[in-house]
């Protein structure tokens, strides 16, 4: 794919997002722009589970790419956004029931979409109430650096052949010690890295607007730390009563535990591409430990500090 000029990553296209192209978004969307490797699909679920307080059996989580899904991921090579909002609209799934039933059904309060982008990318959707053209929500949320690159060294490797295979080796694998690739992975998110948008750009794009009323900025250890807070922090900011017992139950959705056990739910499907029957992610690609601290195995401490000085 790379030696054809294509984009990296290929299957990531601007778009849906961009001024003057957003019509498909409704008044209460909520966008969950959390930087990569950072819980972005953590993020969803929870926000997911606080629209429907909880309630699986009448809005079952089918799968991320099903009920929160994420417009700028092009699931079929030659698409693009024009070609793939139709499909949002009237894809009809294996067992014959309707795409749109699950990102855009009638019972939510808001929908949900995923995103990594920074705040600047969407627009006048941020700022000056008066120059809004739609009531969007944005949640957002970092995490500490080093552990998001640890985060990074095995989600490349846990991607599925057939996810490869489709867009021409990306991303490439790797038989290469982890050490090796940690230490890779850590020069690409330094400044002038091809991941490091995500990283220092990330944080000061959306520290400027999180005192915006349609933004909520989090870190990842704080939500960590406090998962029941940060369900009912996420629920004012949607605008969700929850009862008591509501909350209980979500806490525990929202939990490492409920979502490993159920990990098949985050593998990410293609819902839009009939002629792959695979997900993004091998078994237990994405879910994996659910904590904080990984960057202290990875690196040695001279990286540590290497990192700590650009921190500074």
């Amino acid at each position: 794919w790379a030696m054809s000029g294509g984009a990296m990553p290929p299957y990531i296209i601007p778009g849906p997002f961009e001024e003057g192209n957003t019509d498909w978004l409704k008044d209460g969307d909520v966008v969950v722009s959390v930087a990569a490797k950072s819980g972005t699909t953590w993020m969803l679920f929870c926000s997911h589970q606080i629209r429907v307080k909880g309630n699986d059996e009448e809005f079952p989580y089918g799968d991320v790419s099903l009920s929160t899904p994420w417009p700028e991921f092009i699931q079929t090579p030659g698409d693009d956004w024009e070609i793939q909002k139709e499909k949002y609209n009237t894809t009809i799934l294996p067992d014959g029931t309707t795409y749109k039933n699950y990102w855009d059904n009638p019972g939510y309060p808001f929908r949900v979409f995923k995103s990594h982008n920074h705040a600047e990318s969407f627009g006048n959707l941020i700022g000056d109430k008066n120059l809004r053209k739609k009531n969007i929500r944005f949640l957002a949320m970092t995490r500490y650096g080093l552990d998001q690159i640890a985060s990074m060294v095995p989600f490349f490797l846990s991607h599925s052949s057939e996810f490869r295979n489709l867009w021409g080796g990306f991303p490439p694998a790797s038989s290469a010690p982890i050490r090796e690739l940690a230490k890779e992975r850590l020069e690409q998110c330094k400044p002038g890295g091809i991941w490091f948008d995500q990283f220092f750009p990330y944080v000061n794009s959306w520290w400027k607007v999180k005192d915006e009323d349609n933004v909520l900025f989090l870190h990842y250890t704080d939500a960590k730390n406090d998962l029941p807070g940060t369900v009912s922090k996420l629920a004012k900011f949607f605008g969700i009563d929850l009862t008591e017992k509501e909350h209980e139950k979500i806490v525990e959705k929202c939990g490492f535990k409920y979502m490993k056990d159920r990990e098949n739910m985050f593998e990410y499907t293609l819902p839009l591409n009939p002629d792959i029957q695979g997900t993004v992610m091998m078994k237990g690609g994405l879910i994996r430990k659910g904590e904080h601290g990984d960057g202290k195995e990875y690196f040695t401490e001279q990286e540590k500090d290497e990192w700590h000085k650009i921190e500074e």
